[in-house]
């Protein structure tokens, strides 16, 4: 049986006046969400990932940080990948000579944390460490989010593919909770699954699941519940 080929083309849209109507209103609705379950709980700080790579988590992470600008918060995103990070690119910025791993190290946050034109806060990740896993997950980090925590109403982390690595797991302890980006006809059943179970082993809240890529087109639409409780992004990282 030959196995379909995974699609693995970056576009990315960012959420504003030039954009579809319903891209925009589909992360309103994300923000909303989140906004009821901060009624009920702290969720300050959410972790995004995904099963696989190009499930479209670093697109999301950054129009639901804009998302949650527009709607008058004051959002940190960061750049918690340490492997291979790629906020950067999608915000057509220099590759941070100071960043995440720099300020675990001296702390200086006037120097590593930018500013971007919508008023989103920006900590991007720098010099790719040996052991992201174990920086991600030290009393440093911990102490660093506490920090960021007084600062900011939301602080939304892009991180790698949690059925991959376990930067995200180890980083879920510090965080309200975890968004899982699943890309439609991407990740495998298993993957998907696998993923869940990761999170799971540490206790990590899910918050949910984000269907990224999605065909309204090809939907059934008589049921009308595919627009109420599944968000179309039509794009990826």
């Amino acid at each position: 049986m030959v196995k379909k080929k995974r699609r693995t083309e970056r576009n990315f849209l960012l959420v504003g006046r030039d954009t579809p109507f319903s891209y925009n209103e589909a992360y309103k609705s994300l923000r909303t969400n989140l906004k009821f379950l901060a009624m009920g709980k702290s969720c300050k700080k959410i972790i995004l990932t995904s099963a696989i790579p190009a499930e479209g988590k670093s697109s999301v992470c950054i129009n639901l940080a804009t998302s949650l600008v527009e709607g008058g918060s004051r959002v940190l995103l960061v750049d918690a990948d340490l492997r291979k990070p790629v906020l950067h690119r999608y915000l057509k910025l220099h590759r941070a000579q100071k960043g995440l791993t720099s300020l675990l190290s001296d702390g200086n946050m006037e120097e590593t944390i930018l500013k971007m034109d919508s008023g989103l806060h920006v900590l991007l990740s720098d010099a790719i460490p040996p052991n992201p896993a174990e920086l991600l997950g030290s009393e440093q980090m911990k102490k660093l989010i506490d920090a960021l925590t007084q600062s900011y109403d939301y602080i939304i982390f892009d991180t790698p593919p949690v059925s991959v690595v376990t930067d995200a797991a180890v980083l879920s302890q510090y965080a309200d909770g975890v968004i899982l980006v699943i890309r439609q006809n991407h990740a495998t059943f298993e993957e998907v699954e696998l993923a869940k179970k990761n999170l799971d082993t540490v206790h990590a809240r899910i918050l949910g699941a984000v269907l990224n890529d999605f065909d309204t087109k090809s939907a059934d639409r008589e049921s009308g519940y595919y627009y109420s409780y599944n968000y179309d992004y039509s794009n990826e990282s």
